[in-house]
């Protein structure tokens, strides 16, 4: 943090050292000293570089992490005691735990054995199938995020990518954010922009059970790009020290989805690898109902299976040429790629191949244009204007007002209270955002159990964003897409709002 806190975080919670870091904040030890007891904190620690607006989408992912560690209660999930909000920044308290990392193991012990791999699966594999069936996809596998505790428990860590899905499919933003994750890591289907599926995580565990006993990612090269590449093509060296494993690696390695053992084969198989059957700190796996025969070959070898590895699809070939003309434009990868833990780095790319969200612009009597998603229906209210999306329950409504933004905010909160605006109210946080316009304000709350809502002031202006809960992380960065495109037209009135934001 740059200098000693005197202070214990939230008046309850004294750091005491540094347990690990990562490109996106930093797990301190901590002591609870209100409970009398050894606590993990989260920090946030955001890169320089990131505009305002991207500042407060990493923050915003941070919050919705802990919602979904929260919301899974498995024995390989860490336990979130709470989060709180200090220094502007969201701060997530979790049990402490005496673990290393598998990439600090393989890194420190060398390659995992075949069958103590298979164990660190099976543990793996029971945490993606209880969030598979809470609707949440983790899109973030890999050796970093696996945890190894002293006593042999396994954990799965950092939801922070993970997204709900409908039907087995990742709920698709209407505006698109983009390619997300490690590039080592990251599906065929991933890289390409399409909708996460249940077998894209399985695909992610697959290369993680090759780094354990390989010690080195099967699709890790010198750049990223080049890693995307070697994903889309599908071209690794077989395993070597993968034993009984390699069938099972390789079947979760197939480009297809459809073509990947499905979580129920994969459960076997691991299961068969480990010795005598057992998985010492692992949580047992029940079957899904899925009994179609699984398939497996020699020691060393890939299984001779009828669904084997397809050739690359020619829209695979396409899109490694879109994907490099859009590195060469945008000449920021190298910032977001350095050669310290490569294969855990971090890509955020455009999309390639799909097509942007159309939109309507309005030119509103109260002085601004803005862009809507087309499918949202326009209703002008007493006071602004609202704009609603039925299928998802999402909407923003953006009301002219005046005088200090948080006072209004707490009047407002005030008013709403008093009429029941809201049932089941819980304020998230009411507080001056002065990095959104000068003198600016927001207040974010939740309602009814599975309602979320936003509203900030800025520039003369309320603006109040809502979504279902499962929806709040796709519909914020959507609302920032929004937000973009807002041009106050009366600037003699009122202070344009801060490009970085809007």
């Amino acid at each position: 943090m740059g200098r000693e806190r005197l202070i214990p975080l939230a008046r309850r919670y004294r750091l005491l050292s540094v347990v690990g870091s990562g490109g996106m904040g930093t797990v301190w030890r901590a002591y609870d000293e209100m409970l009398d007891r050894d606590v993990a904190v989260k920090e946030v620690r955001l890169p320089e570089h990131l505009t305002e607006g991207e500042r407060r989408l990493m923050c915003r992912r941070l919050i919705d992490e802990a919602r979904a560690t929260a919301a899974l209660r498995h024995p390989g999930v860490v336990v979130v005691h709470d989060v709180i909000i200090e220094d502007g920044r969201p701060w997530v308290i979790m049990e402490f735990l005496e673990a290393r990392s598998l990439r600090q193991i393989i890194t420190e012990d060398g390659p995992v054995a075949p069958d103590r791999a298979a164990e660190i699966g099976v543990a793996v594999l029971g945490v993606l199938r209880a969030a598979h069936g809470a609707g949440i996809l983790h899109r973030d596998v890999k050796p970093s995020n696996v945890l190894v505790c002293d006593d042999g428990r396994v954990l799965l860590t950092d939801f922070g990518l993970a997204v709900h899905m409908d039907q087995g499919r990742e709920i698709a933003d209407t505006i698109v954010a983009g390619i997300e994750g490690s590039p080592a890591y990251l599906s065929p289907e991933r890289v390409l922009a399409e909708p996460s599926v249940e077998a894209s995580d399985l695909w992610s565990l697959g290369a993680t059970l090759y780094a354990a006993v390989e010690g080195r990612s099967p699709f890790l090269r010198s750049h990223a790009l080049a890693s995307m590449v070697a994903v889309l093509m599908g071209e690794y060296e077989p395993s070597a020290r993968g034993g009984r494993l390699t069938p099972v690696i390789d079947g979760l390695l197939r480009q297809e989805p459809d073509d990947r053992l499905s979580a129920g084969e994969t459960s076997r198989e691991l299961t068969e690898v480990v010795p005598d059957g057992s998985t010492p700190g692992a949580v047992a796996v029940e079957g899904t109902g899925d009994e179609s025969p699984s398939w497996r070959g020699a020691p060393g070898k890939a299984a001779a299976d009828p669904r084997a590895r397809r050739r690359p699809r020619m829209g695979t070939i396409i899109s490694v040429a879109t994907i490099a003309v859009l590195v060469g434009a945008l000449g920021a990868w190298t910032a977001r790629w350095t050669s310290v833990g490569q294969s855990d780095a971090m890509v955020l790319l455009p999309s390639s191949g799909a097509p942007a969200a159309k939109s309507i612009k309005y030119h509103e009597a109260d002085g601004y244009t803005v862009e809507m998603p087309s499918g949202w229906r326009r209703q002008k209210l007493t006071e602004g204007v609202q704009w609603n999306d039925a299928t998802t329950g999402q909407g923003l409504r953006i009301t002219p007002v005046s005088g200090d933004a948080l006072e209004g905010l707490r009047t407002a909160e005030r008013r709403e209270m008093g009429e029941g605006t809201y049932p089941g109210y819980r304020r998230l946080r009411l507080e001056l955002v002065p990095e959104l316009s000068k003198g600016g304000a927001e207040w974010e709350f939740t309602w009814q159990k599975d309602q979320h809502g936003l509203r900030s002031r800025a520039a003369g202006y309320e603006f109040y964003f809502f979504a279902p809960a499962w929806r709040w992380t796709p519909g914020q960065r959507q609302y920032d897409k929004i937000l973009q495109t807002f041009r106050p037209e009366q600037i003699e009135t009122r202070s344009p709002l801060p490009d970085s934001r809007w």
